[in-house]
């Protein structure tokens, strides 16, 4: 497996894939536009992608010469899950602050009949 300084290919991929669609998400929303929500939208699709690949061949269970268990796929369910979490919570927040927003009507100021 390919490490730079003991960390994994995957990972720096993740980690420079969510700066970029940070600043991009920063940038967006202060333009106003919606290059904020494709930019976090691509990243999760780019995460989840790279949590499905598997990192490396398992070996059968005959092959083992010890009972001792893996605990490497934890931390892969642990991210998973953090992302639904974070989804969730962040569709919540922009349906609320969003989609479901009041609109409160203009007082008149004038009635005219013509």
């Amino acid at each position: 497996m390919t490490t730079v300084g003991n960390v994994g290919i995957g990972l720096l991929i993740l980690i420079f894939v969510w700066i970029v669609a940070l600043v991009l998400f920063i940038v967006g929303v202060k333009l106003q536009n919606n290059i904020s929500w494709i930019a976090l939208g691509c990243a999760t699709i780019i995460s989840i992608l790279l949590l499905v690949i598997p990192t490396d061949k398992r070996r059968p269970a005959e092959e083992t010469e010890t009972t001792e268990k893996d605990y490497t796929d934890i931390y892969k369910k642990i991210f998973v899950g953090f992302i639904w979490l974070s989804g969730i919570i962040g569709f919540g927040f922009f349906f609320v602050l969003h989609c479901i927003e009041p609109i409160h009507p203009k007082p008149i100021k004038s009635f005219n009949f013509s």
